[in-house]
């Protein structure tokens, strides 16, 4: 699949794709002969999960940090491990700083 064609699927630009592979927010992608980007669907696996990290306002270092980890096989599980507990940690952190402030909102609304 080319990049056009993936960008359709999953609904992002051409130009995202490309800056989440330059910064290394998703791993290289294959080139064919023609030096034109060729997807797999693991290839597109790691777009959609870049989406959805995007998404949740998770950090592009940390986007960067797992795909290296990645990378690097099986012998960096625990590091990656750690990492997302890390993420999830600081997603939890942030729900609950956000429902507090929902919590607020709606008390000003119903004085």
């Amino acid at each position: 699949m080319n990049i056009q064609q993936v960008a359709k699927k999953v609904s992002l630009s051409t130009d995202t794709i490309r800056r989440w592979e330059r910064l290394g927010m998703i791993p290289p992608i294959t080139r064919n002969s023609d030096g034109l980007r060729t997807f797999t669907d693991e290839d597109i696996r790691w777009v959609k999960h870049a989406k959805l990290l995007n998404m949740m306002n998770v950090s592009s270092d940390f986007q960067i940090e797992y795909v290296k980890l990645a990378m690097l096989g099986k012998k960096a599980i625990p590091a990656r491990l750690s990492l997302l507990q890390e993420q999830l940690d600081q997603l939890k952190e942030d729900h609950q700083r956000l429902t507090d402030q929902i919590n607020e909102m709606e008390k000003t609304v119903e004085k």
